[in-house]
């Protein structure tokens, strides 16, 4: 007999079956855990009676991944402790099911500093975070949730339990590449090998001070042109800035955010760079450096906007996702039209930048579809495309369009997925990335680790 609940009342399963990517899931019941111990259970049981099992966080995906295909979905949300908060070797140890911006506001309360930072930091678990790789705006200076991940505690499927860490070596030539560190094996896995129950991750001290910025260009071109001197800039010794944020506006973003923003976007603007950059040394002098260099690069410098308090710091932050929030209201608005948003996390080589959004937009003004908000970490490479079909058929021709940028994105060195992951919405997209051997590949670890294929499935294949 089962010592963990069996919630089957579908008034109460139906509320958990999607993500924020609408795709429409479905289960026939609902288990919450409190413990490693009754994760393991419950996936003992339902390996051995071939039940599918979807492990899900706050379901803020944005690619179906959280979104239930059957079977039992398993809610993280109780297991919520930060076991350990260790100052001396600068760690964390925590549990699956607290939000992120709780944890790390848990952290910065100790003197320390989590740097992974997803737009959805309010509305995501921490747990979440690692089975999807999360980034946000400061990857730029930090990197992905992965860099953090020191160790991991993963139940299989089996209901074996495994507690992997990060090799701490200079140098290792033992097995393929891939599996020298499995704890990377699992960060970013989407649910479908094992369920994360507890992680330890790397901790960093609190940064001294910070501002936020926005600048504004008069072309995206020109927008274009400085974050690419952004990156010349950090590349020398001893730069002149170091932003940890690199975040673009279009125009259409800016329209967006003209109406309540408690700052003046200058009518002329027709993109906008968001920036923070840390400091220790004179506030003035490091504004001076920035000014200098905007100036030098074509901004409407006059009209800058600089975030020094905490209040005008958090607005800034408001701004930039206001952008993401009120495209998925839009686009929320034509779901039952067979319309909705679509959007891309794709990335390429920085220096690439101006030549992809040069044949983005070629084959979409061919396509004759209406043009995205294109907005994001642009810093990395990483610009998101958003578009809003208001029906079936305008999916339809911007999908095409989406999987020609695709294609393009792979012959230039990026990535189909730079954050968002693969999910259940993106799986067409896999053959783009990598050739049918190596997914074969993927598909074969997949099913040794999970040999009844009951996570998460059809989660990346």
């Amino acid at each position: 007999m089962c010592s963990f609940e069996l919630i089957t009342d579908q008034d109460i399963v139906k509320s958990y079956c999607t993500d924020s990517s609408n795709y429409p899931g479905y289960a026939d019941a609902l288990v919450r855990p409190e413990s490693t111990s009754e994760v393991v259970e419950i996936l003992k049981e339902a390996n051995s009676k071939k039940i599918s099992i979807t492990p899900i966080g706050n379901r803020s995906s944005l690619t179906g991944s959280a979104a239930a295909d059957g079977g039992w979905i398993l809610d993280t949300s109780q297991m919520t402790k930060i076991i350990e908060i260790n100052h001396k070797e600068k760690f964390a140890l925590a549990e699956p099911g607290m939000m992120l911006s709780d944890f790390k506001k848990k952290i910065l309360d100790e003197g320390l500093f989590y740097a992974p930072d997803p737009t959805s930091e309010k509305e995501c678990f921490f747990g979440g975070s690692i089975a999807t790789n999360a980034s946000g705006s400061r990857t730029f200076k930090y990197g992905s949730t992965k860099k953090y991940v020191r160790a991991l505690e993963v139940v299989l499927a089996s209901g074996e339990i495994l507690n992997l860490r990060r090799p701490e070596i200079e140098k290792n030539t033992f097995g393929y590449l891939p599996f020298q560190s499995m704890v990377d094996l699992f960060v970013g896995s989407e649910g479908t090998l094992g369920v994360i129950t507890k992680t330890e991750v790397e901790l960093l001290d609190k940064p001294e001070n910070f501002f936020g910025g926005m600048a504004f260009f008069k072309t995206l071109n020109e927008a274009l042109d400085f974050v690419i001197a952004v990156r010349k800039e950090l590349l020398k010794s001893g730069p002149l800035i170091t932003p940890r944020a690199c975040e673009l506006f279009d125009n259409y973003a800016l329209d967006i955010i003209r109406p309540d923003s408690p700052f003046k976007i200058p009518q002329n603007a027709l993109a906008g760079i968001f920036f923070e950059q840390e400091y220790s040394l004179d506030f003035e002098k490091i504004l001076e450096r920035w000014l200098e260099f905007l100036e030098k690069n074509n901004a409407i410098v006059d009209d800058t906007i600089v975030a020094e308090k905490p209040k005008q710091q958090d607005e800034l932050r408001r701004l930039r996702h206001k952008v993401p929030s009120t495209l998925f209201e839009e686009g929320g608005l034509y779901v039952n039209n067979g319309g909705g948003k679509i959007s891309t996390d794709w990335s390429v080589p920085i220096f690439r930048i101006h030549e992809i959004i040069d044949y983005a937009k070629k084959i979409s003004d061919e396509a004759k579809i209406q043009e995205p908000v294109i907005y994001g970490h642009i810093g990395n490479g990483h610009p998101h495309y958003n578009f809003i079909a208001k029906n079936a058929e305008e999916k339809k021709q911007i999908l095409q369009v989406v999987h020609s940028t695709c294609k393009k994105v792979t012959t230039m060195g990026g990535t189909i997925a730079a954050e968002h992951g693969i999910g259940k919405i993106k799986k067409d997209f896999v053959k783009y990335q990598y050739p049918k051997q190596l997914i074969e590949a993927m598909r074969a670890v997949k099913i040794s680790l999970d040999p009844n294929n009951i996570l998460a499935p059809n989660n990346i294949f």
